[in-house]
């Protein structure tokens, strides 16, 4: 039985989506081992390195289907190498000939590496395509809701009017600014991995550019301009992004998690059937907004480590490479579901503008007290005018006098402000 949360048959939505499950399984990212293996060999052949007929039967059996998973399994727990038991498993299904050219001039991390980048291209993908669904959600709720006054509130306190457009556009462009980043990234991040033992390529002797360079166009990679197994920093760029997005998605996840409390009560996540608590049938918890709030801090716990996979020892580090066999993974489940969890999020979003308003007058005006401060600057000063209204707006909320009659009945402010301008 799964002893994770990542893979509980009754939890792993919660904490991963299918789309990055598909990218990230275990046979997949077999496969994707596989595929590199299978690229080198028909590159090498190309290249009179290996006999093409051998390269050929490499590539055609290179399966993870034709593998016995449970046998690597065992050598792995003996070699400590993941890679060794690949590529054991492959010969055994290969013919003597053709078997001995496996992996030829390549060392493990050039294999995972490489693999990694194939899965990190295709998390890309599917981390693009929810950011956009969620940009274009939010766009409509900025239209939508351009002119639904309500409060803004700076240190959880009201300050000036907004409009709930206005706060989803601000989130909209934050998000867009997140895209931007993933975009510009790529080319630095999708680069693969050969340069065999230490990277100097040895193995290869002249021809391991050539090599290299076809192994890369063949599998729609970039290729390092000098080839490194402790060049940590472009994975790291991606997974760090994916925080960064993270924490904006648990931004916009917070500000309506807080919207939802009993007595502001602006917002409500609606979802058909859903059950706010076993024991107070009337509740209607934010699960949704808490739950994409959750993950984000999951996932951000997780940087220190992504860091660390860029500090390495000497030309190889194991405790770099195993740490690439855990976070990867975890991170993109995680984004995974905390952007189908937003997109859920925002798409039922109920927008109660009648609340806002009355939560918005509940201080009587006083919000309006930088309008009035501006418009007596010019007669009397800045400082001045601020020390007047904030005054005057103390004892408004002292006196319950609607804002707007204590301005209009001060003297001060009538030697200088006409009964319209007010």
């Amino acid at each position: 039985m799964p002893s994770t949360a990542f893979d509980s048959f009754y939890l792993k939505d919660r904490y991963g989506s299918p789309a990055m499950r598909a990218i990230w399984d275990d046979r997949v990212t077999i496969q994707r081992w596989l595929e590199v293996e299978a690229a080198l060999a028909v590159v090498e052949g190309e290249l009179g390195l290996i006999p093409r007929g051998a390269a050929r039967e490499i590539a055609r059996k290179a399966q993870v289907r034709l593998l016995d998973l449970p046998a690597m399994r065992r050598q792995f727990d003996l070699t400590w190498n993941p890679v060794m038991p690949l590529v054991d498993a492959l010969r055994r299904v290969l013919s003597p000939g053709s078997g001995r050219w496996v992996h030829w001039g390549a060392t493990s991390k050039n294999i995972i590496d490489t693999a990694t980048a194939l899965q990190i291209k295709d998390s890309y993908a599917v981390v693009l395509a929810d950011v956009d669904a969620i940009a274009d959600i939010l766009a409509d709720l900025a239209e939508r809701h351009r002119d639904t006054v309500m409060a803004g509130r700076t240190h959880g306190q009201h300050a000036l009017p907004v409009t709930f457009g206005f706060k989803a556009a601000v989130w909209l462009d934050e998000l867009l600014r997140q895209r931007q980043r993933l975009l510009e990234s790529r080319p630095r991040v999708l680069v693969g991995e050969f340069g065999g033992a230490v990277g100097t390529l040895a193995s290869l002797g002249r021809v391991g550019l050539r090599v290299q360079g076809r192994l890369m166009k063949r599998l729609g990679l970039g290729a390092p301009r000098i080839p490194a197994k402790t060049a940590g920093d472009r994975f790291a760029e991606f997974f760090i992004l994916l925080a960064m997005l993270s924490a904006t998605l648990g931004k916009i996840a917070q500000n309506i998690y807080n919207l939802q409390q009993t007595d502001i009560d602006e917002v409500t996540e609606f979802v058909e059937g859903k059950v706010g608590s076993s024991a107070m049938p009337h509740k209607l918890n934010p699960v949704a907004s808490g739950s994409v709030v959750l993950l984000g801090r999951l996932l951000r716990g997780r940087a220190g480590v992504i860091l660390d996979y860029i500090h390495s020892e000497w030309e190889d580090d194991h405790r770099q490479g195993e740490t690439s066999w855990s976070f990867p993974a975890e991170v993109c489940l995680l984004m995974g579901a905390q952007l189908v969890l937003t997109k859920r999020l925002l798409k039922t979003l109920v927008v109660k503008p009648e609340n806002m308003i009355r939560n918005l007058d509940r201080a009587g005006g006083v919000v309006l007290s930088e309008a009035v401060m501006m418009a007596l600057a010019p007669k009397i000063g800045r400082d001045t005018a601020h020390a007047l209204v904030l005054r005057i707006s103390r004892e408004a909320l002292r006196g319950k006098v609607p804002f707007r009659q204590a301005v209009a009945e001060h003297p001060e402010v009538r030697k200088h402000l006409s009964p319209r301008r007010i």
